[in-house]
């Protein structure tokens, strides 16, 4: 299978599936974007000054609940500038925001696509 412009040799044949469908989407002229948001620079973790590690915020994160990094998810369908609302939601990992994304997005899209063409 060509990504890019390069090969993959899929060893993980659901996620294959998933990339499938964003190909397809994205050649019909959907965006599709994973947003990777550092938790440090939203206060949720600091870097302590000795260690230089991150900590996680005592007032909303104590217990560390909030990852790190967390991936966002935003889908523009075609032709437009504003991302959808039901298809974003933040993830600790990008296979999870992956594994969440495509089913819905399959749906929304079959959806908007009839929408459309029936008009």
């Amino acid at each position: 299978m060509t990504m890019g412009s390069y090969n993959h040799e899929w060893c993980n044949r659901p996620l294959e599936v998933k990339f499938d469908l964003f190909q397809k989407l994205v050649k019909q002229g959907w965006r599709i974007e994973l947003d990777q948001l550092d938790q440090i620079e939203n206060g949720e973790w600091w870097t302590d000054e000795v260690t230089k590690l991150p900590v996680p915020s005592q007032s909303t994160n104590r217990f560390g609940d909030i990852a790190l990094v967390t991936w966002s998810t935003y889908v523009y369908p075609p032709e437009s500038d504003d991302w959808l609302f039901e298809l974003n939601a933040s993830f600790d990992s990008p296979l999870e925001a992956y594994e969440w994304l495509a089913p819905r997005l399959d749906k929304y899209a079959k959806k908007w696509s009839k929408k459309n063409d029936d008009k």
